[in-house]
């Protein structure tokens, strides 16, 4: 099967940067480069499959409209991605609305879903676009006991409830899979909750920690 063409293009340079960082060296992908639309082109010449776009630029919009044929699957990246930045990639027809730190397992994800025209986005921001941005999430369930919860059981709730799995959460935060699967079952016990949406709501009532920042990769 051959190599996905891929062109990043936008004005942010850090994560244009990170974005060759993750994708340059990887056999599935054929990087073509990454450029910002002011500067002259410094990319392969290539017909792009896949557009990874700068969704904080007001000019990316203009020049994803490059005469390509056919027309590249694109993913939209944000610094805060918000409910208009979500409906914008739905009307657009994108395949992703991602945090431009979203870490590299989802990017891969997105890219890899892209393949087969799904959608990408984190739940808690898809959560925010069916109920409003304004709806109150749901109380956290009669009887929870969330004082108890530790500052990293505070900063596991934090990633899980944003999609993260356990692997990817482990890697966040330089601890096993399994004591991340151990705190989780602390936290579904304490919070009376079954599954990760729930943690959305338990997150609601928790004060939320400054987590640690996604690791650039």
């Amino acid at each position: 099967m051959p190599a996905m063409p891929v062109l990043v293009i936008g004005i942010d340079p850090h994560w244009r940067a990170r974005m060759q960082r993750l994708l340059a060296a990887r056999g599935e992908l054929d990087w073509l480069g990454a450029y910002a639309p002011a500067q002259p082109r410094q990319a392969r010449p290539g017909c792009p499959d896949l557009l990874l776009l700068d969704g904080d630029d007001p000019r990316i919009d203009r020049e994803r409209r490059r005469p390509w044929l056919p027309t590249p699957r694109r993913l939209y990246f944000y610094r805060h991605p918000d409910v208009n930045a979500l409906l914008h990639c739905i009307a657009g027809r994108a395949n992703a609305c991602l945090d431009k730190l979203a870490p590299p397992a989802l990017v891969l994800r997105a890219i890899r879903a892209a393949e087969s025209d799904l959608f990408v986005t984190a739940p808690a921001l898809l959560l925010q676009a069916l109920h409003g941005a304004d709806a109150a999430l749901p109380p956290a369930p009669a009887g929870a006991d969330l004082s108890m919860l530790t500052g990293r059981q505070r900063e596991i709730v934090h990633w899980a409830a944003r999609g993260m799995s356990n692997k990817q959460i482990a890697r966040q935060l330089g601890i096993s899979p399994e004591t991340v699967k151990t705190h989780l079952h602390h936290v579904f016990e304490r919070g009376g909750v079954h599954n990760r949406m729930g943690l959305l709501a338990l997150q609601h009532d928790v004060a939320d920690p400054a987590p640690s920042a996604p690791r650039i990769v």
